[in-house]
């Protein structure tokens, strides 16, 4: 059993059905979704202009394969549902991001992990904390106490969300 966390984002189209789509392409990659977070509703983070609110949550899974194939998995997922790369922060339809795997550390032009920036990112440690709060990241810190350090939800732009 091979245990990796992703984080799935999304701003354009239709954001519930693009993130329930994504979850029905990746548990048909050999995918294993084990857990899954709520949905939160959050504020474009470190964008320069005004974008739509994103839609994100987090997944626990099980992946049997090389850490590659689950990114290649993860961007084949991605490219089916739309999404364009004209630049870093532009808005996406997805966005799936591999945040860790097992308690591996890779460092390669196409892959790091774990993901670099995700303990300063509200939107992956909020939804994170919802099914491990417990799990102890790179900093050594739990994401609770990564989280407490983040900030309330309402404060950082998380909020989950209500779709009805």
């Amino acid at each position: 059993m091979s245990i990796s966390y992703l984080s799935l984002g999304t701003n354009l189209g239709e954001r519930m059905v693009n993130l329930r789509v994504a979850l029905e392409r990746l548990s048909r990659s050999r995918i294993m979704i084990l857990r899954l977070s709520s949905v939160y509703e959050t504020e474009p983070f470190e964008v320069a202009y005004s974008q739509a609110r994103y839609l994100n949550m987090v997944i626990k899974i099980d992946f049997e394969q090389d850490p590659f194939a689950l990114l290649q998995t993860c961007l084949q997922v991605e490219d089916s549902l739309g999404r364009q790369r004209p630049h870093s922060h532009a808005p996406r339809t997805m966005d799936i991001d591999v945040l860790l795997i097992d308690d591996r550390t890779i460092t390669h032009e196409r892959l790091t992990v774990p993901h670099p920036r995700m303990e300063r990112r509200s939107f992956v440690i909020h939804p994170l904390s919802e099914i491990e709060p417990f799990l102890v990241l790179p900093s050594g810190r739990s994401v609770a106490e990564v989280k407490k350090a983040l900030g309330d939800d309402e404060i950082v732009g998380v909020r989950k969300f209500c779709h009805g």
